[in-house]
């Protein structure tokens, strides 16, 4: 059989995940060639807690549409349901598996930043760069489903990359001086990389 992948996204109010709360959701389940299904969710935040404008400008999403929506907790349940048995897949996935670490943690996962960074160690390893190297269409940046859809297309043709080089990537993450880890996920091998003396 087949390995079956879960690409998730998430939005957020910020970029702590101790102090921040997830405010969407995405994910497309798919077998490397055709997809199996999709899950989006606005999440609902605590009473008191607002979207910072500075982050409303980046996706655009305001407070007030986040009105009704699921809990994180309910949200990240149906996330954990919809990912069950699967690798997950996240460009820069310390940074979401942070959040979803409340509610579970996956054992297999694949980090997109980090399989870039492996088989294009000069390039830059951003979602935006990464797809514009490879043609990969990115409308609509920093929505969870637009990002999930680039990502997607990022993994088969970086996988296919690591898979000729015989580049070990999976639960690799990168932990760097231009972006140090803040959160190792649990099965993580981490790899350092150092700044080159100029």
């Amino acid at each position: 059989m087949s390995e079956i992948f879960t690409i998730i996204d998430l939005e957020s109010t910020g970029l702590d995940h101790e102090m921040d709360h997830i405010t969407e959701i995405a994910a497309i389940r798919t077998d490397g060639t055709r997809e199996i299904g999709r899950f989006h969710t606005l999440v609902s935040l605590p009473n008191g807690v607002a979207i910072p404008p500075e982050v409303t400008t980046i996706t655009g999403i305001k407070t007030e549409d986040l009105v009704g929506a699921p809990t994180e907790w309910d949200a990240l349940l149906a996330l954990e349901a919809f990912a069950y048995g699967t690798t997950v897949v996240a460009h820069n996935a310390p940074f979401d598996l942070a959040f979803i670490s409340r509610v579970f943690s996956p054992e297999r996962f694949v980090c997109t930043r980090a399989l870039s960074k492996l088989v294009e160690p000069r390039e830059s390893a951003s979602l935006k760069d990464v797809c514009a190297r490879h043609g990969i269409e990115l409308n609509g940046h920093h929505r969870a489903m637009n990002d999930v859809e680039a990502t997607v297309k990022a993994l088969e043709v970086l996988r296919s990359m690591a898979e000729v080089r015989r580049v070990l990537y999976r639960n690799v993450v990168i932990d760097s001086d231009e972006r140090p880890l803040r959160y190792v996920p649990p099965h993580a091998i981490v790899r350092t990389i150092k700044k080159e003396a100029v």
